[in-house]
């Protein structure tokens, strides 16, 4: 028996190339006209896959514009300063005007 020539359990002769060939598949040569049929199932679910990654990054990009609309009415420094400076002139004249607490 020849190195090159490998006999299965059916009897049948092949070349070891025809063996390799028939465990591990992969697109077929030539003018790019014939496909491996597991291969066209994988791209397929890839393409599917993609479609879903697209529609998520739409919601997100949706939802990072209305973040982004909330966040701009909000106030600025000047906002925040004149609602901590109305707290603390409440809070003073409160303090300034409530009677005094009666001892227990």
């Amino acid at each position: 028996m020849s190195e090159s020539n490998i006999v299965d359990i059916t009897g049948q002769k092949r070349t070891l190339e025809d063996y390799i060939d028939a465990l591990s598949p992969s697109l077929k040569s030539g003018d790019g006209g014939g496909t491996f049929d597991p291969m066209e199932q994988r791209v397929a679910r890839l393409e599917e896959d993609m479609r879903e990654v697209k529609a998520d990054l739409r919601s997100l990009v949706k939802d990072v514009a209305e973040i982004k609309g909330k966040i701009s009415n909000l106030p600025g420094w000047g906002g925040l300063i004149a609602i901590t400076g109305f707290i603390v002139a409440a809070v003073g004249l409160m303090l300034r005007f409530m009677p005094p607490s009666l001892p227990s």
